[in-house]
């Protein structure tokens, strides 16, 4: 039923049913939800905030970072997102909409380009935190977000909470992920195999960090190189110092599309290099390269370390069992070694009471009344329901 895809998701409520916000799809007035969306602000660009962004209708304006912009084009080259996107701005001032203006504010998150949003109205300021966490390598943008906005005038907070509810799930700074990962590997004696999310450069900087500081050499597969190679273009100092690093090498498997490697620049090898060389390598793999042991044949002594990167085994169970599964055929120890991008708890309920808004309105969160414990101006919000404030 993909030809029906939008109005699918509006009957699954999966979409809102707005009128002429979707391609192809105006709606009737009595249907639809009676807004008109000229202009949407995109905070970063993981899948659960972009991913539907084709749908969109090429009239209406789509604000993000430079950064989002790349992985959007990483999304649409792997197929992820289907369609064309038009009418990008690159969101690297304040925008004025109708009678607002909206203001971007860089945070830490676990893609780079994260922003958070400050919108001047004429009852005081809404900053909405975006995707947000303090545990980063530039945690320090986060908390200046928080001092920026409890300084001016905060009407309305609108705040994620993701991890409300998460159970032992501890908040690893890059540093100390890199330390366990390394305490693993002087377990064995092969090469490591690890996947972080393609997107993420700090924890591919970590794994990066690791091959130097083990005096290894690391082979990244053709996402990865792709997506350093646009980060690099938009001026990342950390891309661009993996990629010129003569320790780092592209992986490129025969017979492999030239999909990635059209727009990838660097010193290529092949699964012989790898599989001669192997116990002095950090391989990042992509799940989708997993069937690439067959050639790389790994000895006694490979493992293997999961690390934020595909499949994601809450939400993707048995892509999950498929890694496990080849990992099990060539007796690769399997370890997951990964820090979540999301705030924690007591980091939540901290910066809502230092920003302290007349009204605090979660989102994202599967515990909405968690933030009661911060403040007495919660509001929970339900879906489908308009609000004025």
């Amino acid at each position: 039923r993909s030809w029906k895809g939008i109005h699918d998701r509006i009957v699954t409520k999966e979409l809102p049913p707005l009128r002429n916000f979707y391609k192809g799809w105006p709606m009737s007035s009595k249907s639809s939800i009676d807004i008109d969306i000229k202009t949407v602000f995109f905070s970063h660009a993981h899948l659960d905030h972009i991913g539907l962004i084709d749908l969109i209708d090429d009239s209406i304006k789509k604000y993000m970072s430079n950064y989002s912009k790349e992985v959007l084009s990483f999304f649409r080259k792997k197929g992820i997102i289907k369609n064309n996107v038009s009418n990008i701005k690159i969101m690297d001032k304040p925008v004025k909409v109708g009678s607002f203006t909206v203001h971007p504010i860089p945070i830490d998150h676990d893609i780079p380009g994260a922003l958070a949003f400050q919108i001047e109205t004429s009852k005081g300021n809404i900053f909405y935190t975006g995707d947000i966490y303090f545990h980063g390598r530039t945690n320090k943008k986060s908390w200046n977000f928080v001092k920026y906005a409890k300084k001016n005038n905060p009407y309305i907070l609108i705040t994620e909470g993701t991890r409300f509810g998460w159970k032992f799930v501890t908040s690893l700074t890059e540093e100390q992920l890199k330390k366990q990962a390394i305490s693993v590997l002087e377990q064995y004696n092969g090469i490591l195999f690890a996947n972080p999310y393609e997107p993420h450069i700090d924890r591919i900087q970590t794994f990066f960090e690791i091959a130097n500081e083990k005096n290894k050499k690391f082979v990244i597969t053709l996402p990865y190189a792709f997506m350093l190679n646009r980060y690099s273009g938009i001026g990342d100092t950390f891309a661009k110092d993996i990629l010129s690093s003569p320790n780092t090498l592209i992986y490129k498997s025969e017979g492999m599309p030239n999909t990635w490697e059209n727009e990838t620049i660097g010193t290529f090898v092949d699964a012989a290099y790898v599989c001669k060389d192997q116990k002095n390598i950090v391989m990042l793999l992509d799940f989708m390269s997993t069937p690439e042991l067959i050639d790389i044949k790994p000895e006694k002594g490979a493992l293997y370390i999961h690390s934020g990167g595909e499949p994601l085994s809450s939400i993707d169970a048995e892509n999950a069992k498929i890694l496990l599964n080849w990992l099990k055929m060539f007796n690769i120890p399997y370890f997951n070694i990964h820090s979540p991008g999301h705030a924690a708890q007591p980091d939540l309920l901290h910066m809502a009471r230092e920003i302290n808004p007349e009204i605090l309105l979660p989102i994202h969160t599967q515990i909405p009344e968690r933030f009661e414990i911060a403040s007495d101006n919660v509001k929970i919000l339900d879906k489908g329901v308009i609000y004025n404030f």
